[in-house]
């Protein structure tokens, strides 16, 4: 008899993780998403933002068979990320393991239609603009703000703790041409410029020579509020942005207008489970700032081990369920640590950074068995545990807390 597992959240985790799932024969799945269904909207016309997979997310896609393919076709693959000062030469950081970009909902269209496709509703029953009310067994796979961890932090012993990152964000979606002008981005670097008063941009290229990317600023100050009309908006970006303001088009300046201003809250539970029936991951479990790039990653991952943990107990989530708490979260609270400190926000500090980066390059291409990269190229081009990346740099993550007035 199948055993019945019920998957809440229809993100890129729980959506690979019923693959996995129906992959193993043993299972009936039900999958609730409280929101829309992406295949039946206008993907631009909803907020979104580009996510960047490494290694160690595309390692557990690469699993399923053909997922990993079907995915890469509907992205792009880019070789190197490129900061645009206010005056001077933009520095560009190359990278020799490309990083592939993809929207979010692209994504997790795609890794729907896989998952529809090759399973029978006998097997699976995907049901949006629902909540659900009963199960066997309950996989918490929606989002940071999980109503489900929510509840088990509040009826059980379970300990979580929530912050907002220090930042709020807008979307932001340009063409990366303008014929008109001559301008032309490079269709496989991402973008980025720094206004130099806590407003940054950062956009990605996606296909169809587009850039989607966001705006990010300090909440209290935020330079969006006064804008009213597109026109106004057109202006903020020329004077502030100009490489991307020349980009933004004015139905493109309406449009972002009227987005939401969002803001990005972390997660950090002392386990991943409650009893033998109830599991977080991805968000739920560990949402953390998306500084490095590692959310989707980590959640993908999360997929992959847990999966291991049934093949190593043969499918008995009694020992399955504490077994991937004590695996995971040692690293997902490293995740966290490297993602809140990794960058510094003090202009010392950043000259500082980028030293220890090419350093780091330079001595490792030439004692590649001694001298480990510095800890972004770790992060994006390994799949080295967290914790282990988290001790290799600990000494820097430790001087950024303190230039944050954070005790180590």
């Amino acid at each position: 008899m199948l055993q019945k597992v019920a998957i809440v959240g229809a993100g890129p985790a729980g959506l690979l993780l019923a693959h996995y799932l129906l992959r193993r024969g043993q299972y009936r799945v039900e999958l609730y998403e409280q929101r829309f269904d992406p295949r039946l909207v206008d993907l631009s016309q909803d907020r979104t933002f580009p996510l960047s997979l490494q290694e160690r997310g595309r390692k557990a896609l690469r699993q399923i068979p053909g997922l990993e393919e079907a995915i890469a076709v509907n992205s792009v693959f880019c070789n190197g990320t490129k900061l645009y000062r206010q005056q001077g030469f933009a520095l560009e950081i190359s990278r020799a393991i490309p990083i592939l970009t993809i929207d979010r909902n692209r994504l997790v269209t795609i890794l729907l239609h896989q998952l529809t496709q090759t399973y029978t509703s006998e097997q699976l029953t995907v049901k949006f603009g629902c909540r659900c009310i009963g199960y066997d067994r309950l996989v918490a796979a929606d989002g940071a703000r999980s109503p489900i961890r929510d509840y088990l932090d509040r009826e059980t012993s379970l300990q979580c703790e929530q912050n907002y990152v220090p930042d709020a964000y807008k979307s932001v979606f340009l063409s990366r041409l303008n014929a008109t002008l001559g301008l032309e981005l490079e269709p496989n670097k991402i973008h980025g410029c720094n206004q130099g008063n806590k407003t940054r941009m950062l956009m990605v290229p996606q296909p169809g020579d587009r850039l989607d990317g966001v705006i990010l600023f300090d909440p209290l100050q935020n330079p969006l509020t006064s804008l009213t009309t597109k026109e106004e908006v057109l202006t903020f970006f020329q004077e502030n942005f100009p490489l991307f303001g020349q980009l933004m088009s004015p139905e493109q300046a309406e449009a972002f207008l009227h987005r939401p201003v969002g803001r990005i809250l972390t997660v950090r539970c002392d386990r991943f489970h409650e009893g033998d029936s109830i599991l977080l991951i991805g968000d739920a479990a560990h949402a953390v700032s998306p500084s490095i790039g590692q959310g989707c990653n980590a959640s993908l991952e999360d997929v992959l081990i847990f999966e291991r943990l049934l093949e190593q107990y043969e499918d008995d989530w009694a020992q399955v369920l504490p077994a991937f708490s004590e695996q995971r979260v040692p690293d997902a609270h490293a995740l966290r640590e490297l993602s809140d400190y990794s960058f510094p926000r003090t202009k010392l500090l950043a000259v500082e950074y980028f030293l220890r980066f090419k350093i780091g390059r330079f001595l490792h291409r030439l004692f590649p068995q001694w001298a480990k990269p510095f800890v972004f190229d770790l992060v994006l081009d390994y799949d080295l545990p967290y914790s282990q990346v988290l001790k290799l740099n600990q000494g820097w993550i430790n001087k950024v807390k303190r230039s944050t007035g954070v005790t180590p």
